[in-house]
C-alpha cells in the first residue's frame, strides 16, 4: 500500500522491471500487479500538456506518465499488469489518450452519460443501468455483461483470501 506521492517511484521500480523482463531472451519473473485506486489523485501519471502524442517515444521513457503508459501497452505480455479504478471518464482521460484506455481490456462501467459510454466501451449502454449495476466490457471479446457489483470484502476476508493463495503462488513459481 502506497500514497499517491510514492507513484513515481513506483512507476520507476516497475519500469525497471519490464526493461529486465524485456531485455531478457524469456525473462520470467512472478506476475505483478500495480492496482491503482483513484486514478485521478495520481497527478504524476498525468500526460504532459506538451504531448500532444505526435512524437515517438523514446525507449526507455523517463516521466512517469510515459513509464505508466508502456506499462500497460507491454508490461502484460512482459507478466505485468494494471488494474486501475477511477472516478469520472474526464479524469480517466487526463491520464491517458484513446489508445491507452484500450489496452485495459476489461473496464467496469457504472452509470453514465451516453457520451461518457460510448466513448469508454463503444456503446451507450451504461446510461439506463441504475442504481448498483454495472457493465463488464471486454475489449478483445468484444462482449457487454451487465451484472451486480457487491460491496468491497472487509480487511479479515481479504486476509484470510491472502493467507489461503499465498502457498499456491509459490507453488507456481
Amino acid at each position: 500500500l502506497h500514497a499517491p506521492r510514492d507513484a513515481e517511484e513506483i512507476l520507476g521500480e516497475l519500469s525497471g522491471e519490464l526493461e529486465r523482463r524485456r531485455g531478457e531472451e524469456h525473462a520470467e519473473g512472478p506476475r505483478r500487479f500495480l492496482i491503482v485506486h483513484g486514478l485521478q489523485r495520481l497527478r504524476a501519471l498525468r500526460r504532459s500538456e506538451e504531448d500532444f502524442g505526435f512524437g515517438a517515444e523514446s525507449d526507455t521513457p523517463s516521466r512517469p506518465d510515459q513509464q505508466f503508459t508502456r506499462l500497460l501497452r507491454e508490461g502484460p505480455s512482459n507478466g505485468m499488469h494494471v488494474i486501475a479504478w477511477c472516478d469520472t471518464v474526464a479524469n480517466l482521460e487526463r491520464t491517458l489518450d484513446r489508445r491507452s484506455i484500450r489496452e485495459f481490456d476489461n473496464r467496469v462501467p457504472f452509470q453514465m452519460s451516453a457520451n461518457d459510454s460510448t466513448g469508454l466501451i463503444d456503446s451507450p449502454q451504461a446510461v439506463n443501468l441504475g442504481r448498483h449495476r454495472a457493465i463488464l466490457f471486454s475489449e478483445e471479446l468484444g462482449q457487454v455483461e451487465k451484472f451486480r457489483p457487491y460491496a468491497p470484502p472487509g480487511e479479515d476476508w481479504l486476509a484470510r483470501a491472502i493467507a489461503q493463495l499465498a502457498p499456491r503462488v509459490a507453488a507456481s513459481r
